[in-house]
C-alpha cells in the first residue's frame, strides 16, 4: 500500500512540475509578444510623429516655393501649377518604384522585429 501512495505523490510532484513548466512557458512567450508589439508600436509611433511634422515643413516649403515661382513668373497661379506639376511627376516616381523601395523595406523591418532575437 505504501509503494502505491509513493508512486501516487511522485506522479502528483510529476504532474505539478510539467504544469508549472508549461505556464512558465505561455507566461514567457506572452512577454515575448508583448515586448515585440509594445518595439514595434512605439517604432510605428515615432515614425508617424516624425511623418506629421515633415509633412508640416514641406507644405510650408512648397506653398513658399510655389510664391516665389509666381512672383518671379509674374502669376501666383502659373507658380503653383508649376510646383503641382513637380509633385504629380514625383508621385509618378514613387509609384513606380514603391514596391523595391518602400513596401520590401517595410515588411523586412517587420520580420526583422518579430522573428529575430536581440
Amino acid at each position: 500500500m505504501e509503494a502505491i501512495d509513493q508512486i501516487k505523490d511522485k506522479a502528483e510532484d510529476i504532474f505539478d512540475n510539467v504544469k508549472d513548466y508549461f505556464e512558465a512557458r505561455w507566461n514567457l512567450g506572452v512577454l515575448n509578444a508583448s515586448s515585440k508589439v509594445a518595439d514595434t508600436i512605439s517604432s510605428f509611433t515615432s515614425i508617424l510623429i516624425m511623418v506629421i511634422i515633415g509633412t508640416i515643413v514641406l507644405i510650408f516649403m512648397s506653398l513658399s516655393v510655389a510664391w516665389l515661382i509666381g512672383e518671379r513668373l509674374n502669376s501666383p497661379a502659373l507658380g503653383f501649377f508649376c510646383v503641382g506639376l513637380f509633385y504629380v511627376l514625383v508621385g509618378i516616381i514613387v509609384f513606380i518604384i514603391k514596391d523595391k523601395y518602400i513596401k520590401l523595406p517595410i515588411i523586412n523591418s517587420f520580420i526583422k522585429k518579430f522573428y529575430h532575437e536581440d
